[in-house]
């Protein structure tokens, strides 16, 4: 009997350890648990397992770990999971500017409707913490980026290749210089080509286009592009659009982050939006990238 005491104590401080990792991000995962235990037992301690398995891993900070996921339940559109996520962020004491940012981010790859729950969820969540007033004092407002950028500072940023390309004058002096250079800052030796073929179908669309995309969004600067890639790695991976996951985990290494970084949103994805997409072929497309960039390995 006493030996049976000491396991079941024991296995409650393992559990209990467990859910104190997942609970970090996810400040509602006891109440997950209890409920998952009273249904199947067995599932809930292997999902708690795995997730605390993948959580407590150290390759990617805590401000990282939990914007991937902020992006990530957004563009799932799993609002419980959100919200959970985003007390996280302010019980860890994360810039909510960040947090707010990421949301915001994935207008891209979700339409701009997408934001409204979540931003609805911010707000509340925010507010009832009295730190909305803080957030709304560092809002960016219209044309503040726009007004510190230098041209000539932002060509050194460009490839070689492109900058010796006559059709980068032709661009901007059609699009505007801020959304094309920051898209030849983001995607070298793609943007030219892009743009040149978009404009053959419509001009007027591909200057909404990169205005909006690169320069009003890409070119807020609210995040490093480190982060925000990440972020946008994860992003992908949420609505399995498998030919930008791979365009921005190369991408995500060219602005600072390691291979093993970007390995590390991959595994956390598969807790976050399931297997399907990740494991392996994301696996195989990362080694591929690492293979082909200079410098980059694991």
């Amino acid at each position: 009997m006493i030996a049976q005491d000491k396991q079941i104590k024991a296995d409650k401080a393992i559990i209990d350890s467990m859910l104190s990792v997942v609970e970090k991000y996810q400040p509602g995962v006891r109440a997950r648990f209890e409920q998952r235990r009273r249904a199947d037992p067995a599932f809930a301690e292997a999902a708690l397992t795995y997730a605390a398995r993948l959580f407590g891993r150290p390759v990617l900070d805590d401000r990282s770990r939990v914007l991937v996921m902020i992006g990530q339940f957004t563009m799932a559109r799993r609002p419980a999971r959100l919200r959970e996520t985003i007390i996280g962020a302010c019980n860890l004491g994360l810039d909510l500017n960040e947090v707010l940012e990421v949301i915001l981010q994935c207008s891209i790859y979700g339409g701009e409707s997408i934001v409204d729950e979540p931003l609805e969820i911010f707000l509340e969540e925010v507010g009832a913490r009295g730190m909305l007033d803080s957030v709304t004092a560092k809002a960016l407002q219209p044309g503040q980026r726009d007004r510190v950028r230098n041209l000539e500072e932002e060509r050194k940023t460009w490839h070689p290749d492109d900058s010796a390309d006559p059709r980068a004058e032709t661009l901007m002096e059609k699009y505007g210089w801020h959304g094309i250079s920051m898209a030849l800052t983001l995607r070298p030796q793609h943007t030219l080509d892009n743009a040149t073929f978009i404009g053959s179908l419509d001009e007027d669309f591909a200057k909404a286009f990169y205005e909006f995309g690169y320069s009003d969004m890409y070119g807020r600067r609210v995040l490093d592009n480190r982060t925000r890639l990440l972020c946008m790695v994860g992003n992908t991976l949420a609505i399995g659009e498998i030919v930008q996951t791979r365009h921005h985990m190369r991408t995500a290494i060219k602005q600072g982050a390691s291979p093993r970084e970007v390995l590390e949103v991959l595994f956390q994805s598969v807790i976050t939006v399931g297997h399907p997409n990740i494991v392996p072929e994301r696996f195989r497309d990362l080694v591929k990238i690492v293979e082909t960039e200079d410098g980059a390995s694991f």
